[in-house]
């Protein structure tokens, strides 16, 4: 790891890249990860936790309330899609995304240490 995980740009860079995931029109690719599962949970929601898994890492290592900022974002981005005609608001997903900055709070809390001093 580096220095870069402190570099509020690459939290910056990493939010805007969540913002245009949740805006741009994804009707095809939706369709083929809603259709398909792994142990009984639909990809499209696997998608969701595995991308907003970095989140709670990223916002706790440039914000002291990261963890409670990452559940702001992670509401935020999809109940964007309420007001996007084009998109649409489920609440799966916003489980989902819930889901993923549990698990990187999970991973956080357990490797915190080893990334603190790794950054210095």
């Amino acid at each position: 790891m580096g220095t870069w995980l402190r570099d509020r740009r690459a939290l910056y860079i990493y939010l805007f890249i969540l913002l245009v995931g949740s805006v741009i029109p994804v009707n095809s690719v939706s369709t083929v990860l809603g259709d398909n599962y792994t142990l009984h949970i639909r990809w499209d929601y696997l998608l969701h936790a595995l991308v907003y898994m970095p989140l709670p890492v990223l916002m706790a290592l440039n914000y002291k309330r990261g963890a409670l900022i990452s559940f702001g974002f992670a509401a935020l981005f999809e109940l964007l899609q309420m007001i996007i005609p084009y998109r649409a608001f489920n609440i799966n997903d916003l489980v989902a995304n819930g889901v993923g900055v549990v698990l990187g709070l999970v991973v956080l809390v357990i490797f915190r240490k080893g990334i603190l001093e790794r950054l210095g």
